[in-house]
């Protein structure tokens, strides 16, 4: 539980890192009944280049605010929540909204 508290609590402040690191900020999730996703943060918060890969798919762009992250996939659109626990909801034109729940890994080192 306390390392997924630091990975949500270094996620929350990837609009700080990003700006001042040359590299990006990849985490990596895996929630309950999906193949594993990528989350990469280059600009942060607002920014145009952050992208979201699920599975071996290409990557698509990732919107990110500053308590929801959301990401277009396809017909599918999935929302990750900043707050514990990790989830991702994810929805579709005519279908009722699933939330799984996971854990979440960040590349940040302290």
């Amino acid at each position: 539980m306390k390392r997924l508290l630091i990975t949500m609590i270094m996620i929350s402040m990837t609009t700080m890192i990003a700006f001042a690191a040359d590299e990006p900020t990849i985490v990596s999730c895996q929630f309950e009944k999906m193949p594993p996703m990528i989350l990469m943060f280059r600009g942060g918060m607002g920014a145009d280049d952050n992208s979201l890969q699920v599975g071996q798919t290409k990557p698509v762009p990732l919107s990110v605010g500053s308590s929801l992250m959301s990401a277009q996939y396809g017909a599918q659109e999935f929302v990750f929540s900043l707050r514990l626990p990790a989830n991702v909801s994810v929805s579709a034109l005519g279908s009722d909204t699933q939330t799984y729940y996971g854990e979440c890994i960040s590349s940040l080192q302290q």
